[in-house]
């Protein structure tokens, strides 16, 4: 079954006016919580908000929320570098990147700041289940007020204990994934005994079990 629909960490954020009313002249900002993803495959990630006045709306993209005031924002399509690939969506929130930092390549090969979020991760779709396709979105709130939704290889995370040492320059030498290793693929080849053991053996075909 579809999932579409997913909880958050809730976070507290802000959303330009005009969003809701269509009129651009409207430049002030309403206090929202936000507390929900929407995953539609083919579009930005979006959310559930509920405003400081009692609003409650659906669908807000992730580049229409802020958690500051922005003081040099970027295109909406410099924050999320893929379209959600699924409604077949999960968020988990990384305990070990929790609060992390990160510098993130944008579109056009810029570089910002931010910090670690959640991560959005879609499955039962022809991309995610291609390894050589297969992407998460971790969510940051960006140094400058927006939020980016980034794959593994547009970030670059920073632990003052951890991370060390420095990339290699040489970064095309490494390469996305081909397979998804299977450890039962093999049936042909290995056979368990036909009891009720629960210490039962396992052997290859072929031998007497």
């Amino acid at each position: 079954m579809a999932t579409l629909n997913e909880n958050i960490p809730s976070f507290k954020a802000m959303v330009r006016k005009s969003f809701f009313t269509k009129n651009e002249s409207d430049k002030e900002f309403y206090g929202v919580y936000v507390f929900g993803l929407q995953s539609c495959a083919g579009t930005i990630a979006t959310f559930h908000v509920m405003t400081d006045s009692g609003m409650l709306r659906s669908r807000v993209p992730l580049s229409e929320i802020y958690t500051h005031e922005p003081t040099n924002d970027i295109p909406f399509n410099y924050k999320q570098l893929w379209d959600c690939f699924s409604e077949n969506v999960a968020v988990t929130e990384y305990g070990f990147l929790a609060y992390h930092r990160a510098q993130i390549v944008l579109r056009d090969g810029s570089k910002v700041w931010g910090t670690y979020m959640f991560t959005i991760d879609w499955y039962n779709n022809p991309y995610s289940d291609e390894p050589s396709d297969y992407k998460c979105g971790h969510v940051f709130a960006g140094d400058d007020g927006y939020l980016l939704c980034m794959p593994n290889n547009r970030i670059f995370w920073r632990d003052s204990n951890w991370v060390t040492k420095k990339l290699p320059d040489n970064l095309k030498q490494f390469r996305v994934d081909t397979e998804l290793p299977s450890v039962e693929n093999q049936s042909d080849k290995w056979i368990t005994e036909d009891t009720d053991s629960f210490y039962y053996d396992i052997q290859k075909r072929g031998d007497s079990l």
